[in-house]
């Protein structure tokens, strides 16, 4: 599915600007974010990841998170978010996921 954008290990919010100039040279296409590297998550680097899957849902172009480590499991979890779509709120996620 598209391009494939790999997360940094830190991604703090110095690291969450580099993130959002990612996304924005992305914007448009189909886009695969990959989490597996992740071990510290900043709640402004996460925000930046929301917004990414809501502008994409709004662009009616496909995003996904396809892996995701144990750290970024873990903050999503403590937020009450989806690891694999945090961008949707808990009505809108489908059942199993």
């Amino acid at each position: 599915m598209g391009a494939i954008l790999m997360l940094p290990q830190r991604l703090d919010a110095l690291a969450a600007q580099r993130l959002l100039a990612d996304l924005l040279e992305r914007r448009g296409q189909p886009l695969s974010l990959d989490a597996s590297s992740v071990e510290t998550i900043s709640a402004l680097a996460l925000e930046v990841v929301v917004s990414a899957g809501l502008q994409w849902q709004c662009d009616q172009k496909p995003i996904c998170i396809v892996a995701v480590s144990e750290g970024y499991q873990s903050v999503c979890g403590t937020l009450g978010l989806n690891a694999y779509q945090p961008w949707l709120s808990a009505v809108e996620q489908p059942s199993g996921v």
